[in-house]
């Protein structure tokens, strides 16, 4: 798997973090932010593979995929300056926060994917919702319990997608 990024460590990156890792035979080098010091900073001591970077750009430098996973509220602030280029992946797990708004702020031409992970992927049972279909994230969010994608950024967050991912997810073994 490729080097992933996280800006913002809350919850769901620190579940991202602990699917990623935890009992993986080859986990993947997890770059994090500092946002979220004392999550990072236990994520870094508890898996070997992952570092707590300096900065937010330093994250995006160093990986190949980048999780922006900040509160919406926060995204001004916590992305201000940043840049992503083209070759990244960027997936955006933001509350609230529409792929053409997370864009228009990065000003990137980078993938760029929109996502719903629970919390449940740190056990790796939970089906996360992509927007658009990405052949990399969606093979992320497989390792991770399961990827569900769908063709309109709406439809993420409608009755009848999460109806199919909690589905999909309570049906998995």
């Amino acid at each position: 798997m490729r080097s992933i990024g996280i800006i913002g460590v809350g919850e769901i990156g620190r579940a991202i973090t602990e699917g990623l890792c935890d009992g993986a035979e080859r986990p993947p080098e997890v770059f994090l932010s500092p946002r979220g010091a004392r999550t990072a900073a236990e994520l870094a001591e508890r898996y070997e593979t992952v570092r707590v970077c300096a900065g937010d750009q330093a994250v995006v430098d160093r990986s190949d995929i980048v999780i922006i996973a900040v509160r919406g509220a926060d995204r001004h602030d916590a992305l201000d300056g940043l840049t992503a280029d083209g070759g990244k992946v960027v997936i955006n797990v933001m509350s609230g926060v529409g792929n053409d708004d997370l864009r228009r702020t990065l000003g990137t031409g980078a993938a760029l994917v929109r996502a719903i992970p629970l919390p449940a992927v740190r056990e790796r049972r939970s089906v996360t919702v992509t927007c658009p279909s990405h052949p990399v994230v969606d093979s992320l969010f497989e390792s991770l319990g399961g990827a569900l994608p769908v063709e309109d950024e709406a439809s993420p967050t409608s009755p009848t997608a999460t109806s199919a991912a909690s589905s999909r997810a309570s049906a998995a073994p």
